[in-house]
């Protein structure tokens, strides 16, 4: 087990990719730590984990809330005693003409995708460098690293994904904190539902699955000594252009 001894944070864990990424990372031996708001959905993680012969832990958070990260990160190490790997997933978006977009929106979809992992990594960081390193995953998406149009703030807040990422490699990757990027196209997930899209619809097939991305993490935090994963970008096999 390439993860073995390791404690993973994961944001937005009770379902999709976070959920994924949570059973991948806890296959390989990592106790994996779940966040999110709904409990009977973290619990029903913690409990899948648990049967497989791994260990996790459920905590309920609001990743906008500096208070509620804060004691997340804190249960987390009075738990385990380390964070050795934190991964970034919480998430929202949506797709509607531009103008249609409200202050309101704005500022859930900033805070909920960039706000949020500024906090978790300015909470965790720290940490990290007491011990001497770890990993942080930031999910951003395609939409990071280009605009689409009717996604302009989702855009936004995914582009800001990516440039905290760089940053902070170029700022932490000599003290042994390894910041890396999954960039996503469309994932065939609950996330992806809604303005004009359907479960099984026909403009979903051939989308990316969530295991896709987990396995796109898991490359992220495996232990290497001489290399780090700066960006992983997946397109879906539908993909027109």
């Amino acid at each position: 087990m390439r993860l073995k001894d390791k404690v993973a944070l994961i944001t937005g864990a009770s379902r999709g990719i976070g959920h994924a990424s949570s059973l991948a990372l806890a296959k390989e031996g990592a106790t994996v730590v779940g966040t999110a708001r709904t409990k009977a959905d973290l619990d029903a993680l913690v409990k899948t984990i648990e049967g497989a012969g791994g260990k996790a832990k459920a905590i309920t958070c609001d990743v906008t809330k500096s208070a509620d990260v804060a004691s997340c990160v804190k249960q987390t190490l009075e738990a385990f005693g380390r964070i050795d790997i934190l991964v970034n997933n919480a998430g929202i978006g949506g797709y509607r003409p531009f103008l249609d977009w409200t202050e309101a929106d704005y500022d859930k979809i900033m805070a909920t995708n960039a706000k949020s992992t500024w906090l978790f990594c300015k909470e965790v960081i720290p940490h990290m460098l007491k011990s001497g390193g770890g990993n942080i995953v930031n999910l951003s998406s395609v939409a990071g690293l280009q605009g689409y149009p009717s996604e302009g703030i989702y855009c936004m807040s995914k582009f800001a994904q990516v440039a905290l990422s760089q940053s902070l490699d170029r700022e932490f990757y000599k003290q042994n904190i390894k910041v890396s990027l999954v960039c996503p196209g469309g994932v065939e997930t609950h996330f992806a539902i809604g303005d004009g899209r359907t479960a099984g619809g026909p403009n979903m097939g051939g989308f990316s699955t969530a295991e896709d991305v987990a396995e796109a993490v898991l490359l992220a935090v495996i232990p290497r000594e001489r290399s780090r994963v700066v960006n992983v970008i997946l397109r879906p096999m539908n993909e027109m252009t």
